[in-house]
C-alpha cells in the first residue's frame, strides 16, 4: 500500500526556507543592479517566489528599504562612540561606512533618500554619534548639521570611488588647465605613496578636513 502523501512530503523542503534575512539580502542584489528603482517583484524573483511571500513579512518596499538600513548600520559596526571622544570613533565609522556602501552601490540611491525613523538600529547608531559629540561640548543645534555633513561626504566618496580613476585630470585639454593637471598629478602620486587609490586618497583628506573643521566649529560656537 503507497504511504500517504503528506508522509512522503515530511522533512526538509527542497527549497530554503524564506527570512527576512534572505529577504534583505536579495534586496541589496536587486538595488546594485537595478538601483534605488528596485522592486518587491524584482527581489520576488530573485528568491524564486511569488510576491505576495515578500508582503508575509514586509508591508511594502519602504520597509523593505528599512531593513536594509538597518543591516548597514549593523554591517558599519560599533565604532567606540559610547567611550571614545567622537572625533577618534567617527574614523573608523566612516572608513566602514564606505566600504559598505561600496560593496553595493546600488544601494546607495534608496538609503539616502529614506527616512531614519522607521529603523530602530539605525537611530540607535545615531544616537550614540549625537551624544559622543553632545559629551564632548558640541552645540546641540549643531550636531543634526554635522552628522548630515559627514553622511553626505562618504556617500559623496562612495559615488566618486565609482567614477573613473582619472575623473579630474584634464586629459584632453591640458593646456587649458595646468594648474589642475598639475595639482591632480601631485594629488595621485600622494596617494600612491600611501598605498591609496586617488578616489581613496581624496576620501581621507577629505574625512581629516570635515572632522578637523566641525571641531572648530563646534569650538568657536561654544564660546559665542
Amino acid at each position: 500500500m503507497d504511504e500517504p502523501e503528506s508522509k512522503r512530503r515530511a522533512g526538509r523542503p527542497s527549497t530554503a526556507v524564506l527570512t527576512p534575512e534572505r529577504i534583505i539580502n536579495a534586496a541589496y542584489q536587486v538595488a546594485d543592479r537595478a538601483g534605488g528603482d528596485f522592486t518587491i517583484a524584482g527581489i520576488a524573483r530573485t528568491l524564486g517566489v511569488k510576491p505576495p511571500a515578500i508582503y508575509n513579512y514586509f508591508a511594502s518596499k519602504d520597509d523593505v528599504i528599512a531593513g536594509m538600513r538597518g543591516q548597514l548600520t549593523l554591517r558599519i559596526g560599533d565604532h567606540g562612540f559610547d567611550r571614545l571622544p567622537w572625533h577618534e570613533a567617527v574614523l573608523p565609522w566612516a572608513r566602514a561606512y564606505l566600504e559598505v556602501l561600496g560593496r553595493s552601490p546600488g544601494t546607495i540611491a534608496a538609503l539616502a533618500t529614506h527616512p531614519v525613523d522607521s529603523e530602530p538600529a539605525s537611530i540607535a547608531d545615531y544616537e550614540r554619534i549625537v551624544q559622543s559629540m553632545l559629551r564632548a561640548g558640541a552645540p546641540e543645534a549643531l550636531v543634526v548639521p554635522a552628522l548630515v555633513a559627514l553622511e553626505s561626504f562618504i556617500i559623496g566618496s562612495a559615488l566618486d570611488a565609482l567614477a573613473p580613476e582619472v575623473n579630474m585630470r584634464p586629459e584632453r585639454s591640458p593646456e587649458v588647465a595646468p594648474g589642475l593637471l598639475r595639482a591632480e598629478e601631485l594629488a595621485r602620486e600622494a596617494a600612491q605613496a600611501r598605498g591609496l587609490s586617488m578616489a581613496r586618497g581624496n576620501f581621507e583628506f577629505g574625512l581629516s578636513a570635515l572632522v578637523a573643521g566641525l571641531r572648530v566649529q563646534f569650538t568657536e560656537s561654544y564660546k559665542q
